[in-house]
């Protein structure tokens, strides 16, 4: 899908020999013919573009033919005219326009260009992929600096529009302004890729300070780089009263209150399918919902961008401050000093005053730094593993305590067929019988003993322990156990005679 739209040889003309020239025809021909009112120049005034590109640059094109210094000027009205001069062979000419020919023919073979028929008139385009590609290419060539001023409260104030809509409002320019919605979260997009834009700059801007040589070429390129190139033109506004983070809150929550405002999302729906941004009602609430959280999660995150951007012009400033501060104590160290007093001493030795000129000079004694006492200790032969018993594994207190309160933790969450006896000899009267839900429970043990019997009547598996004293039913039919503790279906427990106990014993 990348190259859907791009011819498979699109990008030879920037792998060849004289890409620098293809780049310089394509924009000239993105500039004159395909970026303002619409265009369509015929092949000869194409080609004669080509011709004049040529002529303005003539180092970008050497195939082994001598252009001269200047090539004559041609006009492209009507018929093909060159303007003739003394100095300059026409011979030449008709060469350059031959090799102007033979570009614009690359150029349709590419995919670049391609020509169309109304009648007998044939006419140049460009097509969309091409178009997009040079779009972007003449976009990088022009002026790149980000500047932030007023987009942040730009979205602010759509936002604070979109806020106002409910399905009362009827106006039709009134309701437009859902629009601006997918306006802010686009203004957004194009912030978040512009941030990275500057990061990277700054990283560019660092490696270039850092791999020049000299002390004056590192100065320079930090001045040229950092204080004259950098993307981020308004950096010290948007530091200052035009920083995000003077808005952030706001736009955070007025993003979040529109999501959670069911009149104002179904507004905003009605309108994205109007306006065909999304084809259904259903797709519109999640377009919408879309939109209002990239922008949410955007300014919510924003801040870390921004301490990288402030962490990277830290450290690069830094780094200037250091080679300046070094650069100027270079000359007043002993290095300068001893160079000083050389300088001084020679002077004197050759105007003849001091032949046997001295100075009196402490040498320190000269030590070998090499000892036996410096050698690094020789390898060891390698032991051979010992067999010895296993020691006890250390006792933690606080283990054991843990271990012993998770015991009875299990112990209680899963009460035994005794602790449930002991629960219903208490709600069931002798020889009786009591629905669960006259039961009354007052513990925590009560619930877990309650729940139990519960799922005994429900899965009517009951242990034989239990079993012996009671009979447990299910009574789906009848009101349910409803009480602060849970709300489950009925069931029926009947204690049995002491006769019948005895005789199952």
């Amino acid at each position: 899908m990348l190259f859907r739209y791009l011819n498979d040889d699109a990008f030879l003309a920037f792998s060849r020999e004289h890409k620098h020239l293809y780049s310089l025809i394509l924009l000239d021909l993105y500039e004159r013919f395909f970026s303002g009112a619409p265009a369509y120049p015929t092949p000869q005034e194409v080609t004669h573009a080509i011709y004049d590109v040529m002529r303005a640059n003539p180092s970008l094109w050497s195939e082994n033919d001598d252009f001269g210094e200047q090539l004559p000027e041609i006009v492209s009205a009507g018929r093909r005219r060159i303007k003739r001069s003394a100095k300059i062979k026409t011979e030449t000419a008709d060469r350059a326009l031959l090799i102007a020919r033979q570009l614009y023919q690359r150029l349709i073979t590419w995919g670049w260009l391609e020509e169309e028929e109304y009648g007998l008139r044939v006419t140049v385009d460009m097509s969309m992929g091409p178009l997009l590609v040079i779009q972007r290419l003449a976009s990088l060539n022009k002026d790149v600096s980000q500047r932030f001023g007023g987009l942040i409260v730009t979205v602010r104030v759509n936002l604070e529009a979109v806020e106002k809509l409910n399905p009362q409002v009827v106006d039709r320019k009134q309701r437009e302004v859902a629009l601006a919605l997918r306006e802010a979260r686009n203004q957004v997009d194009q912030f978040t890729k512009s941030l990275r834009a500057i990061l990277s700059d700054l990283k560019r801007i660092r490696r270039t300070v850092m791999e020049s040589k000299t002390v004056g070429d590192r100065l320079e390129a930090f001045f040229e780089e950092f204080v004259e190139q950098l993307l981020l033109r308004d950096f010290e506004a948007i530091l200052t009263f035009n920083h995000p983070y003077r808005f952030r809150d706001t736009i955070v929550d007025l993003a979040r209150k529109i999501a959670h405002t069911p009149s104002t999302m179904q507004v905003l729906s009605e309108e994205y399918v109007s306006a065909s941004i999304s084809p259904s009602m259903s797709e519109a609430i999640l377009d919408v919902e879309g939109d209002l959280l990239a922008i949410e999660s955007t300014f919510g995150h924003i801040g870390e961008m921004f301490e990288r951007i402030e962490v990277f012009r830290r450290q690069l400033e830094a780094r200037v401050r250091n080679t300046i501060k070094y650069a100027e104590r270079g000359t007043h160290g002993l290095v300068g000093r001893a160079g000083d007093l050389v300088r001084r001493l020679d002077g004197l030795i050759a105007h003849g005053r001091h032949p046997n000129a001295t100075i009196e000079w402490s040498l320190e004694q000269l030590r070998s730094p090499w000892s036996e006492f410096h050698h690094a200790p020789s390898r060891e032969p390698r032991k051979p593993i010992e067999l010895r018993p296993l020691g006890d594994w250390p006792s933690d207190p606080l283990y054991e305590i843990r271990k012993k309160l998770r015991s009875l933790y299990i112990n209680r969450i899963s009460p035994g067929p005794e602790d449930v006896r002991r629960f219903l000899e208490t709600q069931v009267p002798a020889a009786g019988t009591r629905e669960a839900r006259f039961m009354t429970l007052r513990t925590v043990d009560d619930f877990l003993a309650f729940d139990a019997a519960r799922r005994y009547a429900l899965t009517n598996e009951i242990p034989p322990e239990l079993g012996v004293h009671f009979e447990l039913e299910l009574a789906s039919d009848l009101p349910p156990h409803d009480s602060e503790w849970l709300r489950c279906a009925n069931f029926i427990v009947r204690r049995h005679a002491a006769t019948r106990r005895q005789h199952a014993q």
